[in-house]
């Protein structure tokens, strides 16, 4: 089939554009246009041999702008080369902004928890991805015993080199008496959890696979955390649930991540791993 822009536009009757020109057209300096030229995103439609001036056409300056509509999508250089190496095909660049979207998402969720101001409890079912932690065992059941044991771990891997995972740490408590209704004065172990990155994990990392959770935020000060195990528990013997693990803690929103925070919109997670249902 004949294309009808071929059949009437004749381009070679159009006169070139100057650097300054192009540049100009997209708010751009001429340095920036000769890096899209280094970077293989753009070649001039002419170069004159001896004086090395660069000429551009339409086409030049509609790439131009698209190109910084990509830019600004964040996609990088090679992502955006492969979409026209592609012949337009934009699949690859469309997984891409939906990860980003998901990971979007995940921070959207993040902030609301963090802009949630009133005392609260909210209990939900979800799916604990797989995490790889360099692991520390300690005793001591207040909450004060949790914060130094997690600090004092938190710098020592800091110390010793290891490349930490931009996931909050999680503390597993080895108790059940919440589980009963009660809080036992008994002492139990527990484990700080620091996730480090997969590709920088060390040998003795423990990889804690993916499963799901009974998982309760917690909202306000330490004040009411025994009353939160307590309702968790509660929550497992109404819905018949199967504990498969022990009690994870997590410090969504705490001292540790800003001393100016109001104790106030602290954020606390209990999370139960449980036997799926399906």
């Amino acid at each position: 089939m004949e294309n009808p822009i071929d059949s009437t536009t004749n381009e070679s009757d159009y006169s070139l554009f100057s650097i300054r020109q192009a540049a100009h057209a997209c708010s751009l300096s001429r340095s920036s246009l000769i890096r899209l030229e280094e970077k293989g995103l753009l070649t001039p439609v002419y170069t004159d041999a001896d004086s090395k001036y660069r000429y551009y056409d339409n086409n030049n300056i509609a790439r131009i702008l698209q190109i910084q509509k990509f830019q600004r999508m964040g996609f990088s250089p090679e992502e955006i080369i492969s979409y026209y190496e592609g012949g337009g095909k934009a699949d690859e660049l469309l997984t891409i902004l939906e990860q980003r979207l998901s990971v979007l998402q995940q921070q959207v969720v993040e902030m609301r928890l963090r802009s949630h101001d009133v005392p609260d409890m909210s209990l939900s079912i979800i799916e604990i991805p797989e995490a790889i932690c360099c692991v520390r065992r300690y005793q001591g059941a207040l909450i004060q015993d949790k914060y130094h044991a997690s600090y004092d771990f938190f710098h020592e891997c800091v110390e010793k080199g290891i490349v930490l995972a931009p996931e909050p740490f999680f503390i597993i408590d080895e108790r059940t008496d919440y589980l009963e209704g009660t809080l036992s004065s008994t002492p139990y172990d527990s484990y700080v959890c620091m996730p480090v990155l997969p590709e920088h994990a060390p040998k003795d990392a423990v990889t804690f696979p993916s499963c799901t959770a009974l998982s309760l935020l917690v909202y306000g000060s330490y004040g009411n955390i025994n009353e939160a195990y307590l309702y968790l528990g509660e929550q497992v013997r109404k819905r018949g649930l199967t504990p498969v693990g022990y009690i994870r803690l997590i410090a969504l929103v705490a001292p540790y991540v800003g001393k100016e925070i109001d104790p106030d919109r602290y954020c606390t997670q209990l999370m139960l791993p449980v036997a799926d249902s399906q």
